[in-house]
């Protein structure tokens, strides 16, 4: 009979310790959990990285407009990703005094005092030019009268000449002049009355356009229809606030000469 090898009777001796004192059955302590993020006593301050939208714009955004500088009570995180293979900006701010966020108002996901800017991103620059495709205002228009708006069916308020569609719909399109001395207008959808005053509603108007500020940019943001007398002091402060939150040294927002 061969003789067990050392490395055999080894294995046994080892074996037979694990059955005597189940010390092979114990496992390592588990590590404790780490402690709970401190409460939050203020919106977070600071600015989001550099976030280059065009070759002429490039935004820090302060996080005071940043609903996801905070997260279930933790800290700032970044809140941008590439939609598309574009780099988009959002950010919102709060009637009627242009202010960002705070602890208490963020918490109101139906807030009618909030505007949310959803995207602002590159457009094509060649968006603005006559019959093309896109989010120019006056193409957008043209196409919307030849498709389903009614010329003959409209009403103008607040500087804005508001058309009905020929098929079935709860919106109005709105049209008007946003910035005079750019040249540049303005697309909106509207709830018609009988939408804005249906109960458990939520009704927002939206507006989306294409600039040729900054190179060529898309912009949409939305709120609610009651604040529609106010949609061009909206639209204005969306556009300081950008201007304002442009990295220092880039080119200013020229926009290309409209098409005559």
């Amino acid at each position: 009979m061969p003789t067990p090898s050392s490395e055999h009777v080894l294995r046994i001796f080892i074996v037979a310790l694990c059955a005597l004192f189940g010390a092979c059955a114990r496992k390592p302590p588990a590590a404790p959990p780490p402690p709970p993020p401190p409460q939050l006593t203020e919106w977070p301050k600071g600015v989001t990285p550099p976030l280059k939208i065009t070759d002429q714009l490039t935004l820090q955004i302060p996080l005071q407009y940043e609903r996801t500088a905070v997260e279930d009570g933790r800290g700032p995180r970044s809140p941008f990703a590439g939609i598309g293979g574009r780099t988009e900006a959002r950010f919102d701010f709060f009637l009627a005094d242009f202010s960002g966020y705070t602890l208490q108002n963020y918490r109101n996901e139906l807030d009618e005092n909030k505007v949310e800017i959803l995207y602002l991103h590159a457009g094509d620059p060649h968006e603005a030019d006559p019959g093309a495709p896109g989010e120019y205002p006056p193409n957008m228009l043209e196409r919307s009268l030849r498709e389903h708006l009614n010329p003959k069916d409209y009403r103008d308020m607040y500087g804005l000449r508001c058309y009905t569609s020929r098929v079935l719909s709860d919106r109005l399109t709105c049209y008007g002049r946003r910035d005079a001395a750019a040249g540049e207008d303005v697309l909106l959808y509207v709830p018609v009355a009988a939408a804005a005053t249906s109960q458990n509603a939520f009704p927002t108007l939206k507006a989306n356009y294409f600039s040729r500020k900054y190179g060529g940019v898309r912009i949409a943001w939305r709120t609610h229809v009651r604040n529609l007398p106010r949609w061009r002091d909206i639209d204005a402060q969306i556009w300081r606030f950008i201007d304002a939150w442009k990295v220092a040294g880039q080119p200013s927002a020229q926009p290309a000469k409209p098409p005559q």
